[in-house]
């Protein structure tokens, strides 16, 4: 039995801004007004959910390079601060 596909986005009404430098990406998170740090992985797979819009989780792991179980990981974190969301 496989696991269920995910579609994922950012989240609504996040307002998502960010800049990247020395292998690091700094988001703000306009609703909640919190800004974080991400690993290099977290912020590519952020740049391309704004990039590309709603996308399967195998064809984000794909497209950055992951293997499935360490973007589950990052999508899981980011979902928690709210910056995605899946359906």
């Amino acid at each position: 039995m496989s696991a269920p596909l995910r579609y994922w986005r950012i989240a609504d009404q996040a307002g998502l801004a960010w800049r990247h430098w020395d292998g690091e990406y700094v988001f703000h998170h306009a609703l909640s007004n919190d800004t974080h740090r991400l690993s290099e992985s977290a912020g590519r797979v952020l740049l391309q959910l704004l990039e590309g819009g709603e996308s399967e989780q195998a064809d984000l792991a794909e497209a950055g390079g992951l293997e499935l179980e360490d973007l589950d990981v990052i999508l899981s974190a980011l979902a928690k601060i709210d910056f995605v969301a899946w359906r």
